[in-house]
């Protein structure tokens, strides 16, 4: 788990749970074939998601929900809507690529995928379908135009386009396969390599498919006729019960005290270690609490833990879930003769340690099964769940509102992001994939600070904006000035990077200014401000890059920053990558008093940004005006976006008043 953010983020989904049905007869793939389920699944991101189905293998499929959007011509090579696992294959063995797919209403416009390897080869020993690229296979279940699609479905390809779907890798050992979406509102539940079985014919058929085959760390089952949706995760098992003995229901399960099968049997954690350094040392993140017991804190999306528990009797009960913080939502799962699968909504409740209760009625059956939580979003701290008989709510505590935090009087919030969206890559693909990630998140936010933006793609942020939020997007951009290019009053050359801020408020004025210090890259650092009327308030908003390696040039520019912003009227945002930790920059040398550092405010954690996916630095930041007229409400590090940019976003929300 990783650094804490309070409302729900985009939504990064990867549970690796099997399901155990009652097996059949089941056709087996052959030695050599690689068979990969949900529950080989290492990585999820957006519309992709794990979701049980009674039809799917291991009880699950890769599930993605009908939004109407599609990327048809190619694959985007930072995707927000993907799944990745990994599989062993040796060196030059020809597979033959075969997915199991169904259209969500069987619809011919829910039915396809683009499939990417991280190191395939094709025939000719030539590099094919490589993850980060516009080159993928396309994998569409219908077989020709007007055939339709029923049911689950085996297919290789489209039958419109020639494509090899046989490939080959140059080393033996572990390899990575992607499937991000082509149309959504599709479904996979198998992936298949077949070096022998299947190099010639399909494993099984092109519609209302049965064939379950034996996964590569699965047992195969036969598939079912329906799809409930309901999740189905892994048997319990008291081996791996903490302390040796499943936990009792009726009783209170301790969010620490998870099963101890490690990670990828009985908890997923997207960060190495311990954030908070208590009770057990594995990457889940465990801190104490004020009440004097533990919470799992640091969640973020998709992470997920199991308990095994021993049901007494079958019958209505409560589940009373111990939280605080932010807000946001998970799952609470029984397994077996339970077939719970329920979302907790999570309430704000005004801090990481300010605790309530939430209340979920579920129905068990009696027996050892495993309870699993799984985590939609980040926000939020579990501390234990209380299941109690009967379906009320019995004593838990009423939902918390969201209070404003102290000394913030009325005013409206603005959701604010900063982020460095690194610059080596300036194609319409990765900007349209940038503004995907931010306006995915929730609440979606109204300022948009981008550093190592691309001018060459102003108008594809602000398209893109507009497309995704249907609000109007207006913004103000400054390129750096190149080396030896700044004369001192104004730059002699062009460049494409620089540093841009767009806004869904109106916008009233707008202004640029150059950062006369030079570091290695640049001979001046562009930064820019963006006025817009927040309900009446005129709200000046400044985003900057400073220099990289010199530290007296970052606190000139800071200057320079304070001295302009005392030309206008507060209140004030301001964001930006300002390439040093807080000692530097959130000091009277730096920022202050004229800007407030929202993390030294309201942030939890180190708020490390940079350089992903394991950051060691805080370099990122958005600042309330010192004045109190634009105060912090919450922030946090966006965590789910280190496959765009070697940064993370920080998101905060401001009261404007």
């Amino acid at each position: 788990m990783i650094f804490r953010f309070p409302p729900a983020v985009v939504r990064t989904c990867v549970l690796t749970l099997a399901a155990l049905v009652a097996a059949a007869s089941h056709a087996a793939a052959a030695n050599g074939d690689v068979v990969l389920y949900t529950s080989d699944v290492t990585a999820a991101s957006g519309n992709f998601a794990a979701a049980g189905s009674a039809s799917g293998a291991g009880g699950q499929k890769m599930s993605s929900t009908d939004y109407g959007w599609s990327t048809a011509n190619n694959p985007l090579p930072y995707p927000n809507d993907y799944f990745e696992a990994t599989f062993t294959a040796p060196a030059y063995t020809k597979y033959h690529v075969w997915l199991r797919l169904r259209a969500q209403n069987d619809s011919k416009w829910n039915e396809s995928v683009w499939v990417q390897f991280s190191d395939a080869l094709d025939a000719s020993l030539n590099s094919i379908y490589q993850i980060n690229s516009y080159n993928g296979l396309a994998v569409n279940l219908e077989n020709c135009a007007g055939c339709g699609v029923s049911g689950w479905g085996w297919q290789d390809g489209a039958y419109w386009l020639s494509q090899d779907n046989v490939v080959q890798f140059p080393s033996s050992g572990t390899h990575r396969i992607r499937v991000q979406v082509r149309e959504d509102g599709v479904a996979v539940d198998q992936i298949v390599l077949s070096a022998v079985n299947y190099m010639n014919s399909a494993p099984g058929s092109l519609t209302y498919d049965s064939t379950i085959l034996a996964g590569s760390n699965n047992a195969g089952t036969s598939g079912g006729s329906t799809d409930t949706g309901s999740i189905a995760s892994k048997g319990g098992s008291s081996s791996l019960a903490w302390g040796g003995s499943p936990a009792s229901v009726p009783g209170t399960i301790s969010a620490q005290n998870f099963d101890t099968g490690g990670q990828g049997v009985s908890y997923g954690d997207w960060t190495p270690g311990n954030s908070g350094g208590a009770s057990r040392q594995t990457d889940v993140d465990i801190e104490n609490s004020s009440e004097g017991a533990q919470d799992i804190g640091w969640i973020a999306p998709g992470e997920w833990v199991n308990y095994t528990v021993n049901v007494a009797s079958a019958g209505s009960y409560t589940a009373q879930l111990r939280v605080s913080g932010y807000g946001g939502s998970l799952h609470i799962g029984f397994n077996t003769n339970s077939s719970v699968w329920s979302t907790v909504s999570i309430p704000w409740t005004g801090g990481w340690q300010n605790w309530t209760t939430v209340s979920v009625p579920i129905t068990l059956g009696a027996g050892v099964q495993q309870m699993t939580l799984m985590f939609d979003t980040g926000g939020y701290n579990v501390e234990y769940v209380n299941v109690v008989g009967g379906g009320s709510s019995g004593a838990s505590a009423p939902p918390v509102a969201p209070p404003p935090p102290p000394v913030v009087s009325s005013g409206t919030e603005v959701t604010a992001v900063a982020w460095n969206v690194q610059v080596d890559d300036s194609s319409a693909g990765h900007a349209q994939t940038v503004i995907d990630y931010l306006m995915n998140m929730s609440p979606q936010p109204q300022v948009v600070i981008l550093e190592e933006a691309h001018k060459s793609q102003y108008n594809t942020y602000v398209n893109q904006l507009q497309a995704r939020t249907g609000r109007s997007w207006g913004g103000v951009m400054l390129t750096h000035c190149p080396p030896g290019a700044f004369n001192g009053s104004y730059c002699t050359g062009s460049e494409d990077e620089g540093v841009a801020v767009f806004s869904s408020f109106p916008v009233v004025d707008q202004g640029t200014n150059y950062l006369p210090y030079a570091d290695a890259y640049h001979s001046a650092r562009a930064s820019v401000r963006l006025a817009v009327n927040v309900n009446g308030v005129v709200t000046q908003v400044f985003g900057a890059h400073l220099q990289v390696g010199n530290a007296s040039a970052r606190y000139g520019s800071m200057t320079v920053l304070k001295n302009w912003a005392a030309n206008y009227s507060a209140p004030y945002i301001a964001g930006g990558d300002f390439n040093a930790d807080m000692d530097q920059i959130d000091t009277y040398s730096g920022m202050l008093p004229t800007f407030t550092d929202s993390w030294s405010v309201a942030g939890s954690g180190t708020g490390y940004t940079a350089s992903t996916p394991y950051p060691t630095m805080k370099l990122d930041y958005l600042f309330a005006d010192g004045s109190g007229r634009a105060q912090t409400s919450w922030t946090y590090v966006a965590t789910g976006t280190w496959t765009v940019s070697d940064h993370f976003p920080v998101v905060t929300q401001f009261t404007v008043k």
